[in-house]
């Protein structure tokens, strides 16, 4: 069992030599550039990951540079996004088949209805949901969303993204400064149990908007319906204000008729011919 002991302690030693190794190597930075834009449009490459362990290792060693590795994250990651949009508007989303079903079919829908009823809060949010960065891409260019709005939004949403991923790695990894690997490790799990956490809290908060956004609308259906239903009282009550003045100006017609200096001297006449009728 000592003998065991031995091994692992040195197998630990070997890697986290190896690990100081890749963290000093120049190249390190287009590697986490390469994975954050590719996961823009494949959603397997273990971007975040990449990152979050490097930030916790520049925490517990102090390489490589964090504000670097958080640049090339940024840059990758806003790169990606747009080549998603890309792809969506040439060949649409339907030729990827992680897209089809599962939960990159629900995805899709999501992003569907999330660029239709609130395109700002989905664009800085879709990317903490699985497959959601890559649906949201892939669909906006798809429906031909405004390019002129989507990559300001991804500007900012993708700085979002890098800043908070080298967060939890650095502060994961300021807990075990003198054991590389286990901060490395810590930070994984806490960067995985923190994108449940946000993946629940975010679809909360859809699931809030979308109710409230339903009651606002039957709000406006009922306000319009009630205008309407007092637009045809109205309606109707002049109508029948016009029958009534008309009837009026009817009789006042006729009385009209019987008047003036014909009809008194047409009345003298006929008194005339009744008086020499009748007898003496």
């Amino acid at each position: 069992m000592g003998e065991l002991l031995d091994r692992l302690l040195s197998l630990t030693g070997v890697l986290e030599d190896w690990i100081l190794q890749i963290g000093d190597a120049w190249w390190v930075h287009l590697v986490v550039y390469a994975f954050a834009a590719l996961d823009g449009f494949f959603p397997t490459v273990p971007s975040e990951s990449t990152i979050v362990s490097l930030s916790s290792l520049w925490s517990s060693s102090g390489r490589p540079s964090i504000i670097l590795i958080g640049l090339a994250a940024w840059a990758g990651a806003f790169t990606g996004d747009n080549l998603g949009y890309l792809l969506g508007n040439k060949i649409g989303w339907e030729r990827f088949r992680f897209l089809r079903g599962g939960k990159g079919r629900r995805a899709v829908e999501a992003a569907e209805n999330g660029l239709r009823k609130r395109a700002l809060v989905f664009l800085m949010t879709a990317r903490y949901i699985p497959f959601g960065r890559t649906a949201v891409n892939l669909v906006a260019g798809a429906v031909h969303y405004p390019h002129r709005l989507f990559w300001p939004r991804s500007l900012l949403s993708t700085f979002v993204w890098a800043v908070y991923s080298c967060a939890i790695g650095a502060v994961a990894g300021a807990w075990f400064e003198n054991n590389h690997l286990l901060a490395i490790t810590v930070a994984l799990v806490a960067a995985i149990v923190m994108a449940l956490v946000v993946e629940r809290i975010i679809a909360a908060v859809h699931r809030w908007l979308d109710r409230r956004a339903e009651r606002r609308d039957a709000e406006r259906r009922d306000a319009e319906a009630d205008a309407e239903a007092g637009s045809a009282v109205e309606t109707g009550t002049g109508v029948g204000t016009g029958s009534a003045v008309g009837a009026g100006s009817a009789v006042g017609a006729g009385s009209a008729v019987g008047t003036g200096p014909g009809a008194d001297a047409e009345a003298d006449a006929a008194t005339t011919v009744h008086g020499e009728d009748s007898p003496a």
